[in-house]
């Protein structure tokens, strides 16, 4: 017997909805945090409004060929809403607010079509109010995850919409095909949209009528087989390759085995973030967390709590559908980030149980109707407990969304709450460049190679710091590691050849640059220090022609028409160089964003004298 309460459905989705909402709203005066900065305000298809293009763009601006994440429908609402919003963060936090409402409404009519109204509105209370959720509400990149289980929840409530007629059932295909679609442009974690239907079939119907069902929807698998394979094609086309981003460096060393091992330490902080979240960390690299190489403690508990999940799951399916439901639910939609299928570029992190905490939600409303239905005495109890727990994750939710108010206010609060993390020691590494304190930054900077020595991204940040103190032995090898572990990435060729340019070195900078063009494809940057390295030759015909290079691979901008300039005067032709001056004044005038590195204002250099 269902116990059917009474509130009403729609007083019921509207409290969750405002639930939501509330615990949310402190988020909208965030500004760009972290990978904010990089993916929306440094990707010129969002910059420059060009929707379209997000077809045919990676999610990152610069990737390494054959890798990389294809995300076009995610990359096209940033792009639509920079020119909606003007380029202010606020629009982006309220769309962000408004689709995780949407999502918690979504997951409350699932339960309710699987249950009934008291454990809809407990396990959509629970989703709308969870702090693990901070980092993919609070944070505008987060949005990836909010789109990618507002269509997967939707094609799941489509595939349940009952109807005999063809034309029913046809706009129920089209309808699921359509949102599987749109949740894979979203993020690669839609993906497991057709196991989640044949869950749902298998909670529905009992054995003599699940085969049947499963042979009448055929038509749905069928096309969402085919949506898949066109959009790996589609990101084939894009990337170069069907396969994901770069693992993350700390995976990068580790054999199969160990990366299983490493993936199976990971479900204890699964279980702890779902049921305690109160320790939230915005990043889960070392030292927070490391590889297990080895069988461990966490590594043999991570891999209990898969059996026993397992083995609930398989109990409970006929007497509590909805908690074997949730538990199968999560183990499926979690897999693409497990690393046990591939590596990824994380460990952990907790946007990414923002689809599989469905789960959760599915499990709680099941407790509900169990109690509701055989221990209809403690029910009042159970829901007094739900509701001090649901109060309780919405203070902490609340607490935590002003971390994502800024890079500045995530890097602080994971300084203050995890010292130990490889990112608050370049943080504080950085910090103390800043402030002149370079024997206590290259001491940071040494701590945190030794911990992930295959960071990309650090390897050149601290080569950087090294050549800043013109302490080049030190920073060549760091630039040389970083270009054997991608080489067709052009930031280390970058960095090395303007560090030659500084040392005076002009032929090994230009022999550099055309070897980093040659890996890379055309750079705008590294056609900048071929350009450099001429001057250095007095080679200003060859430098002039370097430079129109550049032109073409990117956008001009003034004060790179100034140094054409300097550099038509150095080669006798002063018309060229006034034209020159005339385009780059023009420019100026349109110019909102300062130029980028290699292409500020620069001092006048005499012939021969090299620059960065």
């Amino acid at each position: 017997m269902k116990w059917t309460g009474h509130i009403p459905p729609v007083r019921a989705a509207a409290l969750v909805l405002l639930a939501a909402v509330g615990t949310y709203a402190n988020s909208l005066p965030n500004g760009f945090a972290f990978d904010d900065n990089t993916i929306i305000r440094g990707h010129p298809v969002v910059t420059e409004g060009r929707v379209a293009d997000a077809l045919r763009s990676s999610y990152w601006p610069e990737v390494a060929v054959g890798a990389g994440l294809y995300r076009p429908v995610t990359l096209a609402s940033y792009a639509l809403e920079w020119k909606l919003w003007d380029g202010r963060a606020v629009g982006f936090h309220a769309v962000n607010v408004i689709t995780h409402a949407a999502v918690s409404g979504l997951v409350f009519l699932l339960i309710l079509g699987l249950s009934s109204v008291l454990p809809a509105l407990v396990g959509g209370m629970l989703f709308a109010v969870h702090p693990v959720h901070s980092e993919a509400v609070a944070n505008v990149v987060g949005r990836a995850e909010l789109y990618a289980a507002l269509f997967v929840v939707g094609a799941c409530l489509a595939f349940r919409w009952s109807g005999r007629s063809p034309g029913t059932r046809g706009v129920r295909l089209l309808l699921v095909g359509a949102l599987y679609a749109l949740g894979l442009g979203s993020k690669e974690m839609a993906a497991t949209l057709p196991a989640l239907l044949v869950l749902l079939v298998i909670v529905r119907d009992d054995d003599s009528g699940r085969r049947g069902r499963l042979w009448s929807d055929m038509p749905i698998f069928a096309l969402t087989g085919t949506v898949l394979v066109a959009f790996l094609g589609a990101r084939l086309w894009t990337l170069g390759s069907v396969a994901g981003d770069v693992p993350a460096s700390f995976l990068m060393d580790i054999s199969a085995g160990e990366r299983i091992l490493t993936a199976l330490s990971v479900w204890p902080h699964y279980f702890r973030l779902l049921v305690f979240p109160m320790d939230l960390v915005a990043d889960y690299a070392p030292a927070v967390l490391f590889p297990a190489l080895t069988w461990g403690p966490d590594v043999i508990l991570g891999l209990a709590m898969i059996l026993v999940g397992i083995a609930v799951a398989v109990r409970l399916r006929s007497t509590l559908p909805l908690v074997s439901t949730g538990i199968v639910w999560f183990m499926i939609s979690i897999l693409p980030v497990t690393n046990f299928l591939f590596p990824t570029g994380v460990m952990l992190a907790e946007r990414t149980l923002y689809l599989p905490s469905v789960g959760l939600a599915l499990v709680a409303a099941g407790v509900v109707v169990w109690a509701a239905e055989r221990r209809r005495e403690s029910l009042p109890a159970l829901l007094m407990a739900i509701a001090v727990v649901c109060s309780l994750f919405m203070t902490r939710t609340v607490l935590r969304n002003s971390s994502w108010m800024s890079t500045f206010a995530m890097l602080s609060t994971l300084t203050e709450e995890h010292p130990e993390s490889i990112r608050a020691i370049r943080s504080r590494a950085q910090g103390l460049d800043l402030v002149g304190e370079t024997d206590e930054a290259a001491r940071h900077y040494e701590v945190a190679v030794d911990l992930v020595p295959n960071d990309y991204g650090l390897l050149i940040e601290a080569a950087r710091f090294w050549g800043r103190q013109e302490q080049w032995t030190r920073a060549e090898p760091l630039l040389r590691h970083a270009v054997d572990l991608l080489p067709t990435l052009p930031a280390a060729w970058r960095v090395l050849s303007e560090q030659r340019l500084n040392q005076g070195r002009g032929r090994e900078a230009h022999r550099i640059a055309l070897q980093g063009l040659a890996m890379v494809g055309t750079d705008k940057d590294l056609w900048r220090l071929v350009s450099e390295s001429y001057v250095t030759k007095r080679d200003y015909e060859a430098a002039i022609r370097a430079r129109r290079a550049s032109f073409a691979a990117g956008p001009e901008t003034s004060a790179e028409w100034r140094r054409m300039a300097e550099l038509m005067e150095l080669a006798g032709r002063p018309e060229e160089a006034g034209a020159a001056v005339s385009r780059a004044d023009r420019l100026a005038l349109s110019e909102q964003l300062p130029a980028g590195p290699l292409a500020g204002p620069r001092r006048q250099l005499t012939p021969g004298r090299s620059r960065p």
